[in-house]
């Protein structure tokens, strides 16, 4: 039998098998039992082909029906290499062996000169065995022929010279030499490692080297003689600069402390007047504070020139550390009460006699406890636990370098809820002049990395340490010192006669008698928020202007803006340099938001270079004031800022669309929401029940948020803003003079036109008749 399929092949059943003339190859393929089929013997003239193609032969096993769309003439298998054999010797996988991983995943394989006698076993994958399978190789690289191996499952190779080769297999139908599968791998066979080029220019670079070894040894040793010359004339130059420094600085500090004296004795019989203000006296009690900082940085300038030459001494007397701790502390609880932050102490309650530099131990603790006032957030808590610890428990904590013993030491731990120290970093935050936080440009004025470096400095100096480490419990520092009680430790000239009183403990100042940092309600409407985390400059600018406006105190950034969008001041008036976000990110922040761009910004800070006003004016402040400010410019400016808002609300009370206001009157953000309103008050031109709740909901904001955000902007209630638009519209209409005034006031959505007639007249001061 004899069928043509939709390709034009011709199909015939035969004797031995059904059999496929491709007319387009133009070559026979026969197929059999081991194709697939049930029998090999068909009868004469025992065919069909059915509608959809599909071609029926009949046969003795019965019929045999296939649709040649599906027959595939070639059929695609897989060849799996088996095995390698190197030297006779069967190779499995290892990671340091010729194989580094299974044969399937084709890996190189590599062999010394030694191991150039290979055999490869392998075969071919298919679930219809096909008796006609035949195998042939090559290794190109070294056979320039195929090699039929026939049903043999096996490559050998002997004696293969050094090279690259790659061993490729095939699996071909035994009489037309179809490839059913192939494979291949690649084979490496090196030299002996003495005779490659690259071993041959070894020798030579070696014998090149040694020649010039020889050479170099001499260059150096006359290099060194004179560098090391050099060096020693470097570093006795350094120590000299360094000693001029540090005696330009001293002699400075020195100079300072004269004018700061004749500062704080006046101050101090001012005070005690009675016959000043309650402003006035806090005022002073400002000032006074600030003189004592500044003696005590004076001073910690010329200890820490001291401290680098080796000439400070220590002076330990008998102390009653407990009655100094409380005075010590409590500058820092009037800080801390102020920044609404927790401060705890613990131990300090009873007496507890040592000796120690009360001098140096209270630099130590105004170090510590400044650093956690100025790091740690508003609501955060510090707290500060004097304990004594045994020998035992100290010389584990101390460096064993330490070589002094002491019966007890004197353990004082300051820890703090702030951001924590850098992990893998905190042994740096005691270099000198290292800053957290890889600080920024913006943030580095926020100390000298001085401070801790110098109240290490001055713990080893009392023969005991200061160490960091991050809270276990929860967000935050511990910083630790450790100082001997006894005085077993020091040395003869270092041990004082004097002895120092106990002092009595000051009372920390209430919030009634400093300014407090809540809002002040008084009749003034116009409310500043005050943003810096110094208190004492938060404070004096809030009793600058508490006499003219409301004033808010927040300490930190992020307070701040949680404060804005619920309170919505007039104007806010914030330093650049604080912990953690700044000034700049502040204003950034105000700027991008929608609701809040309105308010005006102040950037007061002590950073004045012309690149950092630059850089405040270009993110959106609208005013740069550099520390030291006169009270009478800030003042003039605020007052300067709140008059252009009124210029600016008068501007948008008379228009009635955004593009006619100049760009230099809103901000982007606030010209994109006043286009808004503009075209949402247009589409609603005559809607006469148009309320603040809908419009709203329009702009996608709260009534809250969008009742404030246009009275602030328009110095209106929204009602009253949109009933002034509707009037500005009204004359438009009059005077393109299309309308009559009952039109013009339907289309204004004003009810009646009596209502319109007395609108129109009481904001234009004429009727709508007259005015056309």
């Amino acid at each position: 039998g004899i069928e043509q399929d939709v390709y034009g092949n011709l199909w015939a059943s035969t004797q031995q098998g059904l059999g496929c003339y491709d007319v387009r190859n133009r070559r026979f393929k026969n197929f059999t039992t081991a194709d697939g089929t049930d029998g090999n013997q068909y009868y004469d003239r025992s065919s069909c082909k059915l509608k959809d193609g599909t071609i029926v032969f009949g046969a003795t096993h019965g019929l045999t029906f296939f649709n040649p769309t599906d027959i595939q003439m070639g059929r695609k298998s897989s060849i799996v290499i088996q095995s390698l054999m190197v030297n006779n010797e069967v190779i499995h996988p290892h990671v340091d062996g010729i194989l580094e991983s299974a044969l399937m995943f084709k890996p190189e394989v590599v062999l010394s000169h030694n191991q150039n006698s290979i055999s490869v076993g392998f075969t071919m994958i298919d679930f219809c065995p096909n008796p006609r399978v035949r195998y042939r190789y090559r290794m190109e690289g070294f056979d320039n022929q195929w090699v039929e191996s026939g049903h043999v499952h096996k490559a050998t190779y002997n004696n293969l010279p050094p090279g690259d080769y790659t061993l490729e297999i095939q699996a071909t139908s035994g009489n037309d030499n179809y490839v059913l599968a192939a494979n291949s791998m690649h084979i490496v066979v090196r030299s002996a490692w003495w005779l490659t080029w690259w071993a041959k220019t070894f020798y030579f670079f070696v014998i090149l080297i040694f020649l010039s070894y020889i050479y170099v040894i001499r260059i150096r040793v006359n290099s060194s003689r004179e560098n090391m010359k050099r060096a020693l004339q470097e570093k006795a130059h350094e120590q000299k600069i360094n000693q001029m420094n540090m005696s330009f600085f001293a002699n400075v500090s020195h100079e300072f402390r004269t004018p700061l004296t004749m500062i704080s004795g006046p101050l101090s019989q001012i005070q005690q007047s009675k016959d000043l203000s309650q402003q006035n006296s806090q005022l002073l009690q400002m000032i006074s504070r600030n003189v004592d900082r500044m003696l005590r940085l004076v001073n910690q300038l010329m200890d820490f020139g001291k401290l680098d030459n080796d000439m400070l001494k220590l002076s330990v007397a008998e102390v009653n550390i407990s009655s100094q701790l409380n005075h010590m502390v409590d500058i820092f609880r009037v800080n801390a009460q102020e920044k609404h932050i927790t401060f705890r102490t613990v131990g300090i309650e009873d007496e507890l006699v040592a000796w120690i530099d009360l001098d140096k131990l209270e630099k130590i603790v105004n170090n510590l406890l400044g650093n956690a006032i100025k790091f740690t957030p508003q609501g955060g808590t510090i707290q500060m636990d004097v304990d004594i610890i045994p020998q035992a428990e100290a010389l584990r904590l101390l460096p064993k370098s330490e070589l002094r013993r002491d019966t007890h030491y004197l353990c004082l731990k300051v820890s703090d809820s702030g951001e924590g120290l850098p992990e893998g970093n905190i042994e740096q935050i005691f270099d000198r002049y290292y800053q957290v936080n890889g600080q920024s440009a913006a943030h580095i004025s926020l100390g000298t990395g001085i401070g801790l470096y110098y109240a290490r400095g001055l713990a080893r100096l009392h023969h005991g340490w200061l160490y960091a480490e991050n809270r276990k419990d929860d967000m935050g520092s511990v910083f630790t010192c450790i100082l001997p009680m006894t005085k077993l430790v020091y040395s003869p000239n270092e041990i004082s006669d004097e002895k120092i009183e106990s002092v009595q403990k000051l009372p920390v100042i209430e919030s009634a008698s400093v300014i407090p940092v809540e809002e002040i309600n008084n009749d003034n409407e116009t409310t500043i928020m005050v943003v810096d985390d110094d208190t004492e400059v938060a404070h004096y600018l809030k009793t600058l202007l508490s006499p003219s406006y409301n004033v808010i105190c927040k300490f930190d950034v992020d307070s701040a803006l949680l404060a804005i969008n619920d309170q919505l001041p007039d104007i806010v008036l914030s330093d650049v340099v604080m912990p953690g976000k700044d000034g700049y990110e502040l204003c950034r922040a105000i700027k991008e938001d929608v609701q809040i761009s309105h308010v005006p910004i102040i950037l007061v800070t002590a950073r004045g270079a012309i690149e950092n006003q630059v850089e405040g004016l270009r993110i959106g402040a609208d005013a740069y004031v550099p520390k030291p400010f006169d009270p009478t410019y800030l003042l003039a400016l605020i007052q300067s800022l709140l008059k252009n808002r009124e210029r600016q609300r008068q501007v948008l009370s008379s228009s009635t669309q955004a593009s006619a206001i100049e760009d230099s009157v809103l901000t982007r953000q606030d010209n994109a929401f006043m286009s808004s309103l503009y075209s949402l008050m247009e589409a609603e031109l005559s809607n006469s029940e148009l309320d603040v709740t809908r419009m709203a909901e329009k702009l996608s904001m709260s009534r809250t948020k969008f009742y404030y955000k246009v009275k602030a902007l328009t110095g209106e209630a929204p009602g009253v803003f949109f009933k002034t638009y509707k009037l500005n519209r009204a004359a438009e209409l009059l005077k393109e003079g299309q309308f009559n005034v009952s039109e013009v006031a339907e289309k204004t959505g004003f009810g009646t036109l009596s209502h319109f007639s007395t609108s129109f007249k009481k904001r234009f001061g004429v009727a709508p008749t007259g005015y056309r």
